[in-house]
């Protein structure tokens, strides 16, 4: 197979190809040692996951609506909100839905001159993110993303191992069920 050297825009690949689908891992090391597998659907500027642990349970599915986060915790039958996650995941205030929905794409985030709060603090964290690209059938994509949280040497790593542009999981659009969202 050859690979296009050509780069996409992360617009003319919402055009072109509508939806993206894929599989990867969630890497966790440091505190909290795991490694979760999901799958996800891309469609324009939004994006489901589901995750499953190791024995293939269903843990987690989150949506990525806009500016917006949305999880539901299967297994505790809990749901959070952006703030709630954001909390537990102070990464995910640099890197925001957009620019996860973007990843999932395969583009990079570009995170670089981004503005932030003066207030803006990781409670006196350092943290990295890097990227990393893989030739893929469209060309060279990002496929793995990198978080380094330095002062407690936290790392997360999540690697998308599969993607197919035009493609979807239909079983992983759906909303979170409205009996969860008012508990």
């Amino acid at each position: 197979m050859i690979i296009p050297d050509y780069k996409w825009s992360y617009e003319e690949l919402k055009s072109e190809y509508k939806q993206c689908r894929g599989k990867g891992q969630l890497i966790s090391k440091g505190e909290l040692q795991g490694k979760l597998t999901f799958y996800f659907t891309v469609r324009n500027d939004s994006t489901y996951i589901q995750f499953r642990d190791f024995l293939g349970r269903r843990t987690l599915y989150l949506q990525l609506l806009g500016n917006e986060v949305y999880a539901w915790d299967i297994l505790q039958d809990k749901w959070f909100l952006t703030t709630q996650i954001q909390s537990q995941y102070p990464f995910l205030i640099v890197l925001e839905p957009t620019d996860l929905t973007r990843y999932f794409w395969g583009i990079d985030p570009q995170l670089r001159g981004k503005e932030y709060p003066k207030d803006f603090m990781f409670d006196h964290k350092s943290i990295s993110i890097s990227f990393q690209t893989k030739p893929e059938a469209v060309g060279s994509m990002v496929s793995k993303a990198m978080f380094q949280i330095n002062e407690n040497q936290n790392q997360i790593e999540i690697e998308i191992k599969e993607r197919e542009y035009g493609m979807s999981y239909p079983r992983l659009i759906r909303a979170i069920p409205t009996t969860i969202l008012h508990n």
